[in-house]
């Protein structure tokens, strides 16, 4: 068994449109693009976890349009630092184009996951990338935060929303890899790693591997609830506490999230964008998260930033309740 076999997460990752769940309306489109071979430039957006880079890699597979993906295709994760600026595009992307598609592709296709993380001169090189090369070249770009997208990009784009997908849906497919790999589990178990991983696929999906180690699925607490979650419970329950005038509880939550960024590693992306999508969390919370998530990457100490956040949703929601 090779590595990406023993990974339940590839090994039960959709390689072909018609295995892939889709929010309604889209399965037909997507469908129709692989039939015909031919894609417009797709933007594909929504929270994480709920299929965006799957439908990206099947699209520019083999399975997909492209029948010499290794000469005809440039992946890149939008996030690095190596990627994310101007001088990627000019020394990378451009060359690449410049060469005709090897073999009866019709296109090249340029896959940049995680685009929300490129900086504006390098949308504004891309832009200029996409109008020149548009003839013999395809751009699938994935989001988290579509807001992040200039408007000079997205109109040049197809969109596609990614949803979160259904509870049941997500029960099910957990239900169905643990039958096939043969372990005990419980329903019980299985509803809590996704009731504190989700909407995340992936997570989820790593969770009951881990969790499944003896042939039965038995619950670890410090593998299900991360780091994040415990951070996003903290903030809950101040928000939760002020909504009901419990200010004086509000105190001893503010030192658990303070001790858990102190001490812990904290991956401050995945945190912003779980606080985000977030449903017990109101929109005037939710403005000051987009706010400082936007601003995290230039910021000097990430924790301090964090709390500064903190403090700026108990001020705004104290003042919203007067």
């Amino acid at each position: 068994m090779n590595l990406v076999d023993g990974l339940w997460v590839e090994k039960y990752r959709p390689r072909t449109i018609k295995e892939v769940v889709f929010s309604e309306g889209q399965s037909d489109d997507f469908k129709r693009y692989v039939h015909r071979r031919e894609i417009p430039h797709l933007l594909l957006y929504g929270p994480p976890g709920g299929g965006k880079t799957t439908i990206a890699q099947i699209l520019a597979s083999s399975k997909g349009l492209l029948n010499f993906p290794k000469d005809n295709l440039l992946s890149i994760n939008g996030s690095s630092k190596r990627t994310r600026g101007i001088s990627y595009v000019e020394d990378v992307i451009v060359p690449f184009l410049k060469i005709p598609p090897m073999g009866k592709d019709n296109h090249k296709i340029v896959f940049i996951d995680e685009a929300d993380y490129l900086t504006d001169h390098s949308f504004h090189s891309l832009r200029n990338s996409i109008e020149r090369f548009t003839k013999l070249s395809r751009f699938i770009l994935t989001c988290n935060y579509l807001s992040k997208i200039p408007d000079a990009i997205q109109s040049r784009l197809q969109p596609y929303e990614f949803k979160q997908l259904p509870l049941e849906i997500v029960f099910d497919h957990c239900n169905k890899i643990l039958e096939k790999e043969k372990i005990e589990f419980s329903d019980k178990d299985i509803k809590y790693i996704i009731n504190n991983l989700y909407p995340d696929i992936r997570k989820i999906v790593n969770g009951l591997q881990r969790c499944s180690v003896t042939g039965k699925l038995k619950v670890n607490k410090n593998i299900v609830l991360t780091n994040e979650k415990l951070v996003t419970a903290s903030l809950i329950e101040i928000i939760t506490h002020l909504s009901n005038k419990e200010e004086s509880k509000v105190g001893k939550k503010i030192n658990i999230i303070l001790k858990l960024i102190s001490e812990k590693d904290m991956e401050y992306r995945n945190l912003y964008e779980k606080l985000f999508f977030t449903k017990n969390i109101p929109p005037a919370a939710k403005i000051i998260i987009n706010r400082y998530a936007n601003g995290h990457g230039n910021c000097m100490v990430p924790n301090i930033h964090f709390m500064s956040m903190v403090f700026d949703i108990i001020k705004a929601l104290k003042e919203y309740a007067k």
